[in-house]
């Protein structure tokens, strides 16, 4: 919903409440799709939420509490009464309401599971960790049989009536439960009533562990284009199934993550979250950041003299410290992207250190030619201009061999290359962009003054 509408909104909703309309404010609510009412509800104050629940149905709750942010709907959930908390988590999807009571106190997730009528589809999942297959899935529902035919495995549709968003695949299992095949909705429904499920599903089902990362399931879902995962347990047996609706949330809460450790922020941030959360998660690589730019600093530091007698040395360090910086970034991103992929590994990580190398190669070249040439028709100092020239096509070097092997690194030592890489990539080039720059100057000014001399 457009900002301005959904403001309108919620002043309509407070309005309501200020007056205790609540039936008003619900109505107003209940107007709306379910992400715009979560992202409503999340704006109110807790008191507000509270009140305002007691006036919608479960159903409608459920919606609501299935579209808000995890630590949201848990904080509320603390708030409600134990009853009506059962109710709405027996309207919720499963696998949704695991995640509410996984973020529950023990005592209080005990206190709602007691009061469920539906508990016995959520304990299974309560198993797993959140971010796993088993943390995602929903248990299946309905199976299908081989010897079965298409008349009987409709009819076993229409008996089960399972939700919508769970039959886009209709699994094969045998008496044990052990996955067999898939068959598509679509398939069944135009297959002749006496065609046999054997004949008509696919026994080549792509499928993931239940202990499987949530990244491992999001991208074997996109590589493969499917609506819908099966997950099976160590024995192959189906125990659950992900639908892509999930998988999105999970690829958009990881592509978020990774942007956030690229730039050395631990955990996800709110943009109107708490100062002190905002402070403690910035500061750690800050600090790491500050010691590797103090080696830059000492790099400089040695070149003081140097500095002194051609101040306009030091004019031109951000130049060279600062396209290495854009070209490690660049790399790094590229890297630390083909990670998280699975694209980019230590047995392919030569392969790619020789195209970044290429690349550098040739924007090192080009970007140092052109600043060197502008730096003569602007100062005409050649040693600068060409000291600037050398220092940037082996800092781009650099940068690519840093945004390689760091990200790399980092992942052979268990640390996480998109928490950690910027700020050693950053302090590598700035500090080798000193050196190159600063060396090669001095080398070049004592080869001027004996060329002279001579």
């Amino acid at each position: 919903m457009d900002t301005l509408v959904m403001d309108d909104v919620l002043a309509q909703v407070r309005l309501a409440l200020e007056r205790d309309d609540l039936a008003g404010a619900a109505a107003v609510i209940e107007a709306l799709q379910p992400a715009d009412q979560a992202d409503l509800v999340e704006e109110l104050a807790d008191a507000d939420q509270v009140a305002l629940f007691s006036h919608l149905h479960p159903a409608d709750l459920a919606d609501v509490m299935e579209e808000m942010e995890d630590g949201d709907a848990a904080s509320l959930a603390e708030l409600l009464p134990v009853a009506d908390l059962a109710g709405i988590l027996d309207e919720m999807e499963a696998d949704e309401a695991a995640d509410v009571l996984g973020d529950l106190s023990p005592e209080l997730a005990a206190e709602a599971l007691l009061e469920m009528e539906e508990a016995e589809d959520v304990l299974p999942l309560l198993r797993y960790p959140d971010d796993t297959a088993g943390g995602l899935m929903t248990p299946a529902v309905v199976t299908l049989r081989r010897g079965w035919r298409a008349k009987k495995a409709l009819q076993e549709l229409r008996l089960a009536e399972p939700a919508a968003d769970s039959v886009y695949y209709l699994f094969v299992t045998d008496t044990e439960g052990i996955l067999k095949g898939v068959v598509g909705l679509r398939d069944l429904v135009v297959a002749s009533p006496e065609t046999t499920i054997e004949a008509m599903m696919d026994p080549n089902v792509v499928s993931v562990p239940v202990a499987a990362d949530q990244e491992v399931c999001a991208r074997t879902l996109s590589r493969y284009g499917f609506l819908a995962l099966p997950v099976v347990d160590e024995i192959s047996r189906l125990v659950g199934v992900i639908t892509a609706d999930d998988l999105i949330e999970v690829a958009e809460d990881e592509a978020t993550e990774d942007m956030y450790r690229m730039v050395g922020i631990t955990g996800e941030e709110q943009v109107w979250g708490p100062l002190r959360a905002s402070v403690l998660k910035r500061l750690p690589w800050l600090a790491i950041n500050m010691v590797t730019l103090f080696v830059a600093i000492t790099v400089v530091d040695l070149f003081e003299p140097v500095i002194a007698g051609m101040v306009i040395l030091a004019v031109f360090l951000p130049l060279v410290s600062g396209e290495g910086g854009n070209a490690g970034s660049q790399t790094t991103t590229v890297i630390v992207r083909g990670i998280a992929l699975g694209e980019v590994d230590e047995h392919n990580g030569l392969r790619m250190l020789n195209k970044e190398f290429a690349a550098a190669l040739i924007n090192g070249t080009i970007i140092g030619f052109g600043t060197g040439l502008a730096i003569y028709i602007w100062k005409g100092e050649w040693v600068i201009a060409l000291a600037v020239t050398l220092a940037m096509i082996l800092n781009f070097l650099m940068a690519a061999l840093a945004g390689v092997l760091v990200p790399l690194g980092l992942k052979a030592v268990k640390v996480d290359p998109a928490l950690a890489s910027a700020a050693f990539v950053t302090g590598i080039t700035d500090t080798m962009g000193f050196l190159f720059f600063l060396g090669i100057a001095t080398l070049l000014m004592a080869a001027a003054v004996a060329y002279a001399g001579a």
